[in-house]
């Protein structure tokens, strides 16, 4: 008896070390299964970014910046940030950063987002007499970016020379109607479109003025 006693423990050790094994991997793989699902998912949109040295608006022309949503899924531009990179004529790099709500005053008393979703049927005019924003306003809860749609600055509201655009300025970082900015057709501006909950790059390309 003595003999199968000692022939037993062996065993019966090695299947306990087993199942506490079992054990730990599942509880391991229960959590990382866990925070994995709270990441959020990215979405998948194609989007096409234009800049132009001087847009034509009827009586006017002037720099400008448009975001297409050509196809997949709506954006949250609550979610997005922009972020540019320039280099002037002088060698110099230049970042410019979008993230949240942010207006520009085009007029006397009168504001718009630096870039809104040009859909006067939805939302009718971007401009509003204050600066703490508006549902077309990019940033905005409201605005939301669906297949079609075109995010653009707001040039054409400006009623009066110079024909700036501050919302395109604000959104590079510098003035584009300064002869030594070195904004001009040609230039090439590297643009980066990040969903921010999920950190992933949904737009990444070189984008030349046109």
């Amino acid at each position: 008896m003595g003999k199968t006693e000692e022939g037993v423990s062996p065993v019966v050790g090695v299947m306990l070390m087993l199942s506490v094994t079992i054990i730990i991997a599942a509880i391991v793989s229960a959590a990382a299964g866990s925070f994995s699902g709270t990441k959020e998912k990215a979405p998948s949109a194609i989007l096409e970014v234009h800049f132009y040295e001087n847009r034509s608006y009827g009586s006017f022309s002037a720099p400008a910046m448009t975001i297409e949503h050509i196809s997949g899924s709506p954006l949250q531009t609550k979610d997005l940030s922009i972020t540019t990179y320039f280099r002037n004529e002088s060698g110099q790099l230049i970042k410019g950063y979008l993230l949240g709500e942010k207006a520009v005053q085009v007029d006397s008393g009168e504001y718009s987002g630096v870039l809104f979703i040009n859909d006067m049927d939805r939302f009718g005019s971007p401009l509003q007499s204050s600066d703490t924003g508006y549902e077309s306003w990019f940033g905005n809860a409201s605005a939301v970016l669906m297949a079609g749609d075109v995010l653009v600055t707001p040039a054409q509201y400006y009623s009066s020379p110079p024909y700036d655009n501050l919302g395109l300025n604000y959104i590079l970082g510098f003035d584009t109607t300064d002869p030594g900015s070195g904004y001009q057709a040609g230039a090439v501006i590297n643009v980066k479109i990040v969903h921010v909950p999920s950190g992933q790059v949904i737009f990444d390309q070189d984008v030349v003025v046109v």
